[in-house]
């Protein structure tokens, strides 16, 4: 019995390998073949799971991609070989995939058959192989589930994490003895950016602001709004929203995190996606919104380094860096001329105010001062398309910032579009982190010591002001920006 079976695989490999005549059925293009079937045969299952209840089931999918494949085959058949020949083959070839995809349903029935397919010839020996990657999906998906479940833990431990209220003692306290992940990367640069480290590390609390260490500060000061600090915190919350929108995620902020292990590392990340069911879960994100900087998709070293640290100290493996280059329309009609026409469900005609010509982001954002003098901003949701839902909407902020409770200043509306948009995966180097975490130790040692014996020798050259230099300074009421004054835009 085992020698006659031995004899009918035998005279398969005979059809197989043509020897006088060209075939497409070369060693790969079978491997390949058998493989396109399994993944056929496994796709049927997955559309269509009650089918493993079924008694014959074997028949029904060699029907199945038999007549799939014949349609994709059939001017091959027709054309370029002898018909009789090529079907004979394509039929066995079928009938060996269905038989390997069924033993992963029934292996005990099929095991004999499998070790022979294993012992008689590579191209089945590979073919196994790979359908054993397709059997172990099953196990794949039971870690991808330890892996949620990893991720939920971490998330929960980083929301656990007591945070000082902003603007407090303890506040600024805490930042002062990090070295923030957006700093780090001076550490690894020149002398000088060192020393411009150590410098701002070690300066009292009370006298940072006058070192312009803005995120440190804790005097309020008049805001500069056409600065591209300023440009990148008003769209922060914007680029949030279209990456919400864009992978269907929901972004949440953790605040400023201390690292575990170096306690002098913290970071503050842009957001980490909480939403579990989605393939983003537990991925952070970093957002730049460069005011003339090119976008390429490429970080920075600066940025990459940043990412890096953020991902140690929140024990995440996966950071999204995403670019967003925004310009604002001039006015209110070229904006509303920018917009797509569209058709709703009954066939009716109207205008998208969300959407460009060039199928891009655009929206509105409602600009307010606060009764401070500090700008306020409010973004119009991605979801209000049509012009009766935009001015409801407009008209009911107004009222709401207007209103007793908040006291605030309407200024203006700002018409906004996307002009480039970039998402890059940067992948967490936990190499890079090991070799390197000993230079930003040494650092850290230094500022620690020469907070008490000294710091003034890193101090940078300060530069002579030409006397005749006089500033030029224009005023921009008809911006809507009288308390400040116009300053050129130029990138960090």
């Amino acid at each position: 019995m085992d020698n006659l079976k031995i004899e009918e695989l035998e005279d398969i490999l005979d059809i197989l390998i043509f020897e006088d005549k060209p075939s497409i059925f070369t060693e790969e293009y079978t491997l390949q073949f058998i493989e396109t079937a399994l993944h056929l045969m496994d796709e049927t299952m997955t559309l269509n799971p009650r089918l493993i209840f079924e008694i014959n089931l074997y028949d029904i999918l060699l029907e199945d991609i038999t007549d799939i494949f014949y349609v994709q085959l059939e001017e091959q058949i027709d054309d370029l070989y002898d018909g009789d020949d090529i079907e004979d083959t394509i039929n066995d070839l079928l009938e060996e995939a269905c038989s390997i995809f069924i033993a992963s349903f029934y292996p005990d029935k099929y095991s004999e058959l499998l070790q022979k397919f294993s012992e008689i010839d590579e191209i089945i020996d590979d073919t196994i192989k790979f359908f054993e990657n397709i059997d172990n999906n099953k196990d794949d998906n039971n870690n991808e589930i330890n892996k949620t479940l990893i991720i939920e833990d971490k998330i929960n431990y980083l929301r656990s994490i007591p945070q000082p209220i902003q603007r407090t003692h303890e506040w600024y306290q805490f930042r002062w003895n990090l070295i923030t992940a957006s700093n780090a990367w001076k550490a690894f640069e020149s002398q000088s950016a060192i020393n411009q480290l150590i410098y701002e590390k070690c300066q009292p609390i009370k006298s940072i602001n006058d070192f312009g260490d803005i995120e440190n500060s804790q005097e309020v000061k008049m805001v500069n709004i056409n600065t591209p600090l300023h440009w990148g915190q008003k769209y922060e919350p914007l680029s949030v929203m279209i990456y919400e929108h864009m992978y269907n995620s929901k972004i949440e902020d953790f605040g400023c995190i201390q690292h575990s292990s170096y306690k002098f590392i913290g970071a503050s990340p842009d957001g980490i996606v909480v939403k579990s069911n989605t393939g983003r879960y537990g991925r952070m994100i970093e957002i730049k919104n460069p005011v003339s900087r090119e976008i390429t998709g490429i970080p920075k070293k600066e940025y990459w380094v940043q990412m890096q640290l953020q991902m140690e100290v929140c024990d995440l493996d996966e950071c999204d860096f995403l670019e967003t280059k925004f310009l604002e329309y001039p006015n209110y009609e070229s904006y509303r001329d920018d917009s797509v026409t569209s058709y709703d469900l009954s066939g009716n005609e109207f205008k998208s105010y969300v959407i460009t010509k060039n199928n891009s982001y655009k929206g509105t954002i409602i600009y307010f001062h606060t009764k401070e003098g500090a700008p306020y901003y409010v973004y119009q949701p991605l979801n209000l398309y049509l012009y009766e839902d935009i001015t409801n909407w407009e008209e009911e902020n107004i009222e709401k910032y207007q209103s007793d409770a908040y006291n605030y200043t309407f200024i203006k509306f700002i018409y906004w579009k996307v002009e480039k948009i970039s998402c890059v995966l940067v992948l967490r180097n936990r190499e890079w982190f090991k070799n390197n975490i000993g230079q930003l130790e040494k650092v850290w040692k230094i500022i620690e010591e020469e907070r008490i014996t000294g710091y003034q020798h890193r101090a940078p050259n300060k530069k002579q002001k030409s006397e005749t230099y006089k500033p030029y300074v224009k005023n921009t009421v008809e911006q809507g920006c009288f308390l400040f004054n116009k300053i050129i835009k130029v990138d960090t």
